[in-house]
């Protein structure tokens, strides 16, 4: 038990530090934006709970730990505001924040009793009440939070192609999904972990241990990737929403601006630029993005993604048609066709026309 205690101490310096530092240089991020500090927020959390926690082993703070109820509801904001086009403060922001004030004043009252010790966990007394309402509103926080942040990134994976004609972890939240997910399986685990501790009184594992653990990494795993990640969605072009109106097109407008939109991309050829967006089209045509939108599910049954990749693999499949570029590599037909990777242009490739890139130029 000295061992895991000396360890756990450690953990929490580190993770206060980390976590602390990471939440400076998120608040003096250049260009920083709403998610940011939404970031810095939850990261100032965890270092707090670490602090709070390193002075709980010498002096009788807090009955128990009432932050951990933070960081699920924090996950959803920071999450809603990354997908978000105009991320802003919700009005309904504050509400989530009432089990936390709850149960630290809860902690303050009880902070001589022994709520959360494993070997009594289960004995009938006055304070169990207050143990299973602990334990089981923190179960169902990290699970409901988890659940609806999933979902929402689901959603935002499905809305971007309606928007980009690439992909990348930056546009799709592909590393958020992936901490996420994580994030809930590691804490599931470390319930679990509480579980079996409670049950098996020699069991050696420590819960806590392994929960400040899982929280010093997901703090490092967030402030690196938070750092790197970028604007998802292009700012609105002003003076394309001004002349227009939002309204939806007629059926005559929309035949004709699918003509328009088809002439667009025979003559100027605009998905051979990698990075093109759905902004870069409309503000070709001088029409606002939704009105490319529109025409693209009611007219040609696609999103934009699929849209503009159907075009770079026709120009894919002519080019390795073509004897003459046989002396070009397979990723330089790729690049030269408009697709910003090898993996995107091989799955793509395949997934149209049935076969690799390089099967279809052996085929020939």
């Amino acid at each position: 038990m000295t061992a895991h205690h000396d360890l756990n101490i450690a953990i929490m310096a580190i993770g206060f530090a980390q976590s602390l530092y990471a939440g400076i240089m998120f608040l003096l991020k250049k260009h920083s934006r709403l998610p940011d500090h939404i970031l810095a927020v939850w990261l100032f959390f965890i270092s707090l709970h670490m602090l709070l926690s390193l002075l709980n082993t010498r002096f009788s703070l807090f009955a128990f730990p009432f932050l951990p109820f933070v960081y699920g509801p924090l996950l959803y904001v920071y999450v809603d505001s990354l997908i978000s086009e105009n991320p802003r403060l919700r009005y309904y922001y504050p509400t989530l924040a009432v089990p936390v004030v709850a149960f630290f004043i809860v902690s303050l009252i009880y902070r001589s009793e022994p709520v959360l010790d494993f070997d009594s966990f289960l004995v009938s007394n006055s304070l169990q009440g207050l143990r299973l309402s602990y334990a089981i509103l923190l179960i169902l926080s990290f699970l409901g939070y988890s659940v609806i942040t999933f979902i929402k990134l689901h959603k935002h994976r499905i809305k971007v192609r309606n928007l980009y004609s690439y992909t990348s972890q930056k546009i799709t939240l592909g590393w958020a999904l992936f901490v996420s997910i994580s994030f809930f399986v590691l804490y599931a685990a470390v319930v679990i972990l509480g579980f079996t501790r409670i049950l098996v009184r020699d069991f050696s594992p420590d819960p806590v241990l392994l929960g400040n653990i899982v929280l010093v990494f997901h703090a490092f795993a967030f402030s690196i990737f938070g750092f790197q990640q970028d604007r998802i969605y292009p700012p609105p072009r002003k003076q394309v929403q001004k002349k227009y109106s939002r309204s939806g097109l007629s059926a005559a407008e929309l035949e004709g601006m699918k003509q328009k939109l088809l002439k667009i991309m025979d003559e100027k050829k605009p998905y051979l630029e990698p990075e093109l967006n759905i902004l870069d089209v409309a503000k070709s045509l001088h029409v606002p993005r939704h009105h490319i939108t529109q025409v693209l599910n009611e007219k040609l049954g696609k999103n934009f993604y699929h849209f503009i990749n159907t075009y770079r693999i026709e120009a894919a499949k002519e080019k390795l048609n073509d004897p003459r570029n046989d002396r070009f590599t397979l990723l330089a037909i790729g690049y030269d066709s408009g697709f910003n990777s090898k993996s995107s242009f091989n799955t793509l490739f395949k997934k149209h026309v049935g076969m690799t890139p390089s099967e279809y130029r052996k085929k020939r």
